[in-house]
């Protein structure tokens, strides 16, 4: 199934990095969201692309009937849930699983480096195959891989960027900050390198 892309503020975005916000709440979503990656940009002021989810079950109702089912998990007051969903007698809302941050979150700069027509979802929207196979690869230096931004985003082959088979050894991201790798925490020779953002 196609990945998504959900755009999430950073306040709700820390909840769910954080582990406290276990439902995220949709006034539409696509009807096979359930088992559906999804990954995460957090919209201004950070503006970047900074990790995901899994999907683990979706809820659909009336806002009454999807409040009692989420209230202790969306990290919202009632309030502000019956703003959201003013006038609308559909809600949904998905289950939050298997949730993952990347090392250093990918900044709009470089997605449209590589991307030139990446779009900010204004919900939510499929990723292109490109994309999903780019996120992907980046996606598996939270799992442990050697995937760094710039391999990832095909700035450079690996064949050329020998920085990143000496351990220790510092390397520049696209903005030029250094990055070290960590050997203690990915094994040695390990490419951790990325566009670290403030």
């Amino acid at each position: 199934m196609r990945p998504l892309l959900l755009s999430l503020k950073p306040i709700y975005a820390d909840l769910v990095f954080s582990g406290l916000k276990t439902a995220e709440l949709r006034r539409h979503i696509t009807k096979d969201a359930e088992g559906r990656d999804v990954f995460i940009y957090v919209s201004s002021p950070e503006r970047r692309l900074r990790g995901g989810f899994r999907v683990d079950k979706v809820w659909e109702g009336t806002p009454d009937v999807i409040w009692e089912e989420v209230k202790h998990l969306a990290q919202v007051d009632e309030a502000t849930f019956a703003s959201y969903y003013e006038g609308r007698s559909r809600a949904f809302a998905l289950s939050i699983a298997q949730v993952w941050e990347y090392k250093y979150p990918v900044s709009l700069a470089d997605l449209r480096l590589k991307f030139p027509s990446f779009v900010v979802p204004q919900s939510w929207r499929y990723l292109t195959p490109n994309e999903h196979r780019s996120f992907s690869r980046m996606r598996r230096l939270t799992l442990g891989g050697c995937s760094d931004m710039e391999h990832a985003l095909a700035r450079r082959p690996e064949a050329e960027h020998p920085e990143c088979q000496r351990d220790g050894q510092a390397v520049s991201s696209s903005a030029g900050h250094p990055i070290f790798t960590e050997a203690g925490r990915r094994g040695a020779g390990q490419c951790l390198t990325t566009t670290p953002t403030a």
